[in-house]
């Protein structure tokens, strides 16, 4: 509430009617340092943990989804071991890191992995260029700031949270049961079934490998402080069970944090470390673990689990047939065992002592360690991955090591009117990447798994694979900050950072990047009467994205074939990689202009932004002449990309009485363009290419997404689908005037079908309070963006019936083309979830009770999804999982044959204070 001074009379009674206040003077983290929320200028989003989602929440990712106009978290399907996609303002990278930048208490490049949900007391992202800037050559896709919940002053308090999910798999790709299966086989004639066969049995696969999943999560927390010392120590537990069967998450995480002030406050010292342990069951690695979905969607319903006939004793008793991409989804899942242990240790240490009563220096030093150890083997029974092998084990480690030292000087003075803020610092990070793994075949017993290597045949036949690596990259950087406030009115802010990143190439090592900022709350300087704020503000600023990996800019070289040579033979090395002195970041420059507003005694609050970002010098693979070249292909900078768009953020209390309250919440966001402007360069004019091939049988020349200059990026490139001849052939639409319609792989008949990245996205959130009872539903949704449906492209034509068919409303009959790829398998992927639902109940405790809180709750999520997609999740593909690099970013929208199923669960918890 806002604050009323009131002079005391002769009364001895004052009435008094408190507002409700303006949050202006709470403090939101930015680049090494923080505003109080009026200084704000620039495109900066606070989310405390009171508004993160509920439930089941298994990355910290989850947290945000919705909440934030611009900012898009997607992970088709429910699989505890794949991490989200993030994009914010839509993609700025092509050939770098997509992702935000992660930033966890000031320790720069962690990820959120790093952090347990339940430790995180706030994120705050860094939208616009303005703001990222001070992170330089890392920040393009912007920022997320994590800060971690730490003791207070105070009386200790211990809190415990836990909850249980059920989960159950939900929205399963639609194809025939065996009663389907055989009425189709009956409807074909006699001496042309297609591969179609009756095993005489009926088997739902979908469900044979599902299960009821229980995820349980418990955390406990214990806090103190006085006036020189706090605390806060937290241990965390995860047990997450998938909807897959073998397929499950285990982990322990703990975290410490302490806080000294010391010399009458004037030196302050905070600590922390956080330790994760994590064990993954079924994670994605050698494709081993995605085959069962596919299977299990395209099996052949009549055929049985198990079989004792001779030919099956041989893959473990599993019934198997010898057909094309056709393996027994139980058998794939039960038969390979894939795991993944990961460690973590962050620490952090810092100091900051008053120089003088406005001047303060800090020193800060972190370090964060990330060790994977994982192991696959596939049994000598199993006919996929194990059995042509004789069994198949692959082992892998690898480290990431990352160090940081930043020192800083900030100065804080209050002018008359004018209060004045500047930062300068130096920050100094060296990341370290290493590893090794090897696969080996032809084992005698499956006694061993993967734990013994040596026992593979392989290795003394010279066919066992090994590998080792090692790379770094160290950024040094000079940064400054200058922020400006004029009678609460006026605000500016300007901040450059000065990288050095050895990734780039020697004649671009470094690179300046600056932003700047201002606003003007036009209720003070004008005397606006019709609202409480009105504040408009404009950004500028200039931010980077380094190469993805090291040595990107070096001639390169790597083992090659052996030669026999004086009796024997001798190993080889040839050029692997060219040169590129002239390797540089991508620059993305941004203009934000947003207006923030408060009206109806601070009960309507909001914002509105637009924005235009331009990315240039793109990096991105191409194809070069051999000679004057050693390789064909070359990582280069190129090209502009554009996007621009609006964003929508409103909260309202509807409703507020003392004994009931309605919050209405709304965050929207349109996406008004997105385009590749060009992809040439003086020495290289690619003008448009073709990507995403459709894949095996017969289709991997089939490319799906065509990237033009000028165009939108993310077209689907196909014919138009117009209907069936009598004999059930294709018939695309004749768009180059040649007479022919049924030929989809004519390049003069094709055209843009489609777009896998979305047009609009909205957030919308309810929160009820009537008594001690809360009531909180979330929906979200996503519209504009189609999706390619690859379970359609391969398995609806009945031309051949190996595979079961898939039965969407699509599925006809008649159609017995061979498979092609156009228009046909294009879907609108738009929808609307009921993303979270949360009951709670809060209990009245009595006056001397142990416990200061007691909640408990239940949570739906995923309770309901509207939307004309007849896949499994209609959700945005950022990427396209087969292919990497640039042209995985380049190619959205594509549902490709190992998405895991979507998930609905029901959550009860409790959360207590004592």
């Amino acid at each position: 509430y806002s604050t009323q001074r009131v002079a005391i009379g002769a009364s001895n009674v004052i009435d008094l009617q408190l507002s409700a206040g303006q949050n202006l003077e709470e403090v939101v983290v930015t680049g090494y340092g923080s505003q109080k929320t009026r200084e704000v200028s620039s495109a900066i989003v606070n989310v405390n943990a009171d508004k993160f989602n509920g439930g089941n929440i298994t990355s910290a990712a989850q947290l945000l989804q919705g909440k934030v106009a611009g900012l898009t978290i997607a992970r088709p399907g429910g699989n505890p071991n794949e991490g989200y996609n993030i994009r914010l303002r839509g993609l700025s990278s092509l050939g770098a890191n997509a992702q935000p930048l992660i930033v966890i208490d000031g320790i720069i490049g962690g990820t959120l992995d790093n952090v347990d949900p339940n430790d995180i007391a706030s994120i705050t992202v860094l939208k616009d260029a303005s703001s990222a800037a001070i992170y330089g050559s890392r920040a393009s896709s912007g920022v997320l700031l994590i800060t971690t919940k730490s003791g207070a002053q105070g009386k200790s308090s211990v809190d415990y949270n836990g909850y249980i999910t059920s989960d159950q798999a939900f929205r399963q790709t639609q194809v025939m049961d065996a009663t389907q299966w055989r009425a189709l086989g009956a409807s074909l004639p006699a001496n042309d079934k297609r591969g179609w066969s009756d095993n005489g049995s009926a088997t739902d696969w979908q469900k044979s490998v599902t299960r009821s999943a229980l995820t349980q999560v418990h955390n406990l927390s214990i806090s103190a402080g006085n006036k020189n010392t706090s605390f806060r120590v937290s241990a965390n537990y995860r047990g997450i069970q998938g909807v897959v069967i073998g397929n499950d998450q285990n982990r322990i995480n703990a975290r410490v944090s302490l806080a000294h002030k010391a010399l009458e406050g004037r030196l302050r010292f905070n600590s922390s470390l956080t330790i994760t342990s994590r064990h993954d069951v079924g994670a994605n690695g050698n494709g081993l673990f995605t085959a069962p979905l596919r299977q299990a969607n395209l099996f052949n319903p009549t055929a049985p689990i198990l079989s004792s006939a001779p030919e099956n004793v041989k893959f473990g008793g599993y019934f198997e047939q010898d057909n094309f991409d056709y393996f027994n989804p139980v058998s794939t899942q039960k038969q390979n065992n894939i795991n993944q242990d990961l460690s973590q240790f962050q620490g952090s240490l810092q100091l900051e002592y008053d120089i003088f009563k406005n001047l303060t220096a800090s020193a800060f030093y972190s370090e964060k360690r990330d060790n994977s150890l994982g192991g696959a083997y596939a049994n000598r029974t199993a006919k996929f991955g194990g059995f042509g092998a004789q069994g198949s084990a692959n082992r892998r480690q690898d480290q990431e090591r990352n160090r940081q030292a930043t020192f800083k000087l900030s100065y804080k003075k209050d002018i008359g009117k004018l209060n004045l803020n500047a930062t300068v610092g130096y920050d100094y990070n060296y990341l370290n990447f290493q590893g090794f793994g090897a696969t080996g075949g032809k084992f005698l017993t499956d006694a061993f798994g993967y734990n013994n290597l040596g026992a593979s045949l392989d290795f003394p036949l010279g066919l066992g694979s090994a590998y080792s690596y090692q790379n770094d990259y160290t950024v040094a950087s000079q940064f400054g900050r200058l922020s400006l406030s004029y009678d609460n009115t006026y605000f500016f802010n300007a901040n450059v950072r000065r990288d050095g990143n050895s990734r780039f190439g020697e004649n671009n090592k470094y690179g300046v990047f600056p932003g700047v900022s201002a606003a003007v709350d036009l209720v003070k300087a004008a005397g606006l009467k019709f609202a409480d704020q009105l504040k408009l503000r404009a950004s500028y600023g200039v931010v980077g994205n380094a190469p993805g990996s090291s040595y990107n800019s070096l001639q390169l070289f790597s083992p090659g074939p052996q030669f026999f040579y004086n009796g024997s033979f001798v190993p080889s090395y040839g050029p692997f990689q060219n040169a590129n002195p002239n390797l540089q970041w991508e620059r993305k420059q941004d203009l934000t202009i947003g207006l923030d507003f408060a009206a109806l005694d601070y009960r309507l609050t909001g914002s509105i932004d637009f924005y235009n970002t331009t990315t240039k010098n793109l990096l991105f693979q191409i194809n070069v002449p051999v000679p004057p070249n050693l390789v064909n292909s070359t990582l280069t900078n190129l090209g502009q990309l554009n996007n621009k768009g609006l964003e929508l953020a409103l909260n309202y209390n509807v409703i507020k009485t003392p004994t009931f309250s309605y919050t209405a919440s709304l965050t929207g966001t349109y996406y008004l363009d997105y385009r590749i402007v060009s992809l040439s360069t003086p020495e290289a004019k690619l003008g448009e290419v073709f990507l995403a091939g459709v894949g095996s049988p017969g289709l991997n020349n089939f490319n799906m997404i065509r990237v033009k200059e000028g165009e939108k990026i993310g077209n689907f490139w196909g014919a138009v689908y117009q209907g069936f001849t009598p004999e059930g052939k294709w018939i695309v639409q004749d768009l180059n005037g040649d007479g022919k319609n049924n030929d989809p792989g004519s390049e003069g008949d094709k055209k843009v079908i489609g777009n896998g990245l979305p047009k609009a996205e909205i957030g919308f959130g309810n929160l009820f309070k009537m008594g001690n009872f809360d009531l909180n539903i979330f929906f979200r949704g996503v519209f504009g963006h189609d999706l390619i449906n690859q379970y359609r492209t391969f398995y609806e034509t009945n031309n051949t019936l190996t595979w079961n068919r898939v039965n969407t409303k699509y599925y006809d009959p008649k159609n017995s083309a061979a498979a092609s790829f156009h228009s046909y398998y294009v879907e609108s992927g738009s929808y609307l979830k009921l993303d979270n639902a949360t009951l709670g109940y809060n209990f009245k405790l009595k006056p001397g009770s142990s416990f200061n809180k007691i909640r408990a709750y239940i949570t739906g999520q995923n309770l309901f999804v509207i939307t004309k997609y007849t896949g499994s999740d209609p959700e945005v593909r950022f990427t396209d999982i087969e292919q990497g690099g640039a042209n995985a970013a380049l190619s959205p929208g594509i549902d490709r044959r190992n998405t895991y199923f979507m998930v609905r669960g029901v959550t009860f918890g409790v959360n207590l204070g004592f």
